[in-house]
């Protein structure tokens, strides 16, 4: 089953090395991209995706509070948080607001695959 995933980061040659390297993955598809907090819960509402994928650092909303706003429309999607910010304290912030998943920038493909399938999942 295709996963389609929103890819949002407010650094646009990160997010687009991300969504062309998530495009080479087997049943991964992208369901679109965002800039921003406010942008990523918009588009999250309009394109449908099954799983957000984002950063916690965007100047204009952070990943933390957009989450909270796609969480108010749509309780049960799935985000996964990836950052550079990977401390314990900022991963425990995050799933306490209802990240799915967390994950160091640093991180392979292949991790960041098996974090996606989790929280597709519901791991």
């Amino acid at each position: 089953m295709t996963l389609r995933v929103l890819v949002v980061d407010d650094h646009p040659a990160f997010r687009r090395a991300l969504t062309s390297a998530l495009t080479m993955v087997d049943d991964i598809e992208i369901a679109g991209e965002a800039g921003g907090g406010f942008d990523a819960a918009e588009q999250a509402k309009q394109k449908e995706p099954d799983l957000v994928l984002m950063d916690l650092s965007m100047p204009d909303l952070s990943g933390i509070d957009a989450m909270k706003r796609i969480h108010k429309r749509t309780p049960d999607l799935p985000v996964v948080i990836l950052t550079a910010h990977a401390d314990p304290g900022m991963e425990k912030e995050a799933r306490e607001a209802g990240a799915s998943g967390f994950l160091a920038k640093g991180s392979s493909l292949e991790d960041l695959v098996i974090v996606l399938n989790e929280a597709r999942s519901g791991g």
